[in-house]
């Protein structure tokens, strides 16, 4: 494993590396028409942006159903184990999650500092929402730092769910497969509504992740954890065919 570690991570990083570098670009560019459009609007009217975290999460999310299979098919092509082909996604998409965090911090403080002689212009990230307060005050360094961190949390935690759905695909029939992707968004809205009907109290829970970013971190990082380990069980013993 020790042997093969190494080239499995490296073809993964890069393979991962390419795509979030569109991506980045594309939201680099959308920033910078935001920013653009921000220097010539009227002092009666106002515009907000901070959709990056959240973007690059759902972009993160995507990566995690779409490449963990034929990453899995080309290692074990030149006969790298399951276990080390799957420890070295993992290692890759903890590296472009910290990549696309400071990256992130980078365009956004520089977008905020653009915007800083506009108080009708604000920009923001999800960090700054949920733990700062709307406040139009740049974050220092420090919470840039944290910012970062925490993004990374969420990046990491999303693709790992992501490769859950595609691992889980793979180990079903196509008649399970069609059940199971129609009873996701049900599934989604129904078990908030069961477990309010059955009286659960999700306040406190709610209300402890939003205290801290600290808590918010190591929430996302228990459930990449508990995830990744299910992701395993269904790896392990899943018959990989090739790509039809």
């Amino acid at each position: 494993m020790k042997m093969n570690l190494k080239p499995a991570y490296r073809y993964q990083f890069k393979n991962f590396l390419k795509g979030s570098a569109v991506f980045y670009i594309i939201m680099a560019f959308i920033i910078t028409a935001f920013m653009v459009l921000s220097v010539n609007i009227g002092e009666n009217s106002s515009i907000n942006f901070g959709g990056y975290g959240l973007s690059v999460a759902i972009y993160m999310f995507v990566v995690g159903i779409v490449y963990i299979r034929s990453d899995l098919r080309l290692c074990l092509q030149f006969g790298i184990s399951r276990r080390t082909a799957f420890l070295s996604e993992l290692l890759s998409l903890l590296s472009i999650s910290v990549i696309l965090s400071i990256a992130g911090e980078l365009v956004t403080a520089s977008a905020q500092a653009v915007a800083s002689g506009k108080p009708n212009v604000f920009v923001f990230d999800f960090y700054q929402l949920i733990y700062l307060g709307t406040d139009r005050v740049s974050p220092t360094f420090g919470q840039h730092i944290m910012s970062a961190f925490t993004n990374t949390s969420l990046f990491c935690s999303v693709c790992i769910v992501g490769m859950f759905f595609s691992l889980l695909f793979w180990r079903l029939n196509k008649f399970w497969t069609i059940v199971v992707a129609i009873s996701i968004p049900f599934a989604l809205n129904g078990i908030p509504y069961l477990l309010v009907k059955l009286g659960v109290n999700l306040n406190p829970l709610v209300k402890w992740i939003a205290s801290s970013p600290f808590c918010f971190i190591l929430t996302c990082f228990v459930i990449a954890a508990l995830v990744a380990i299910i992701d395993w069980c269904l790896l392990r013993n899943a018959n990989i065919k090739a790509a039809k």
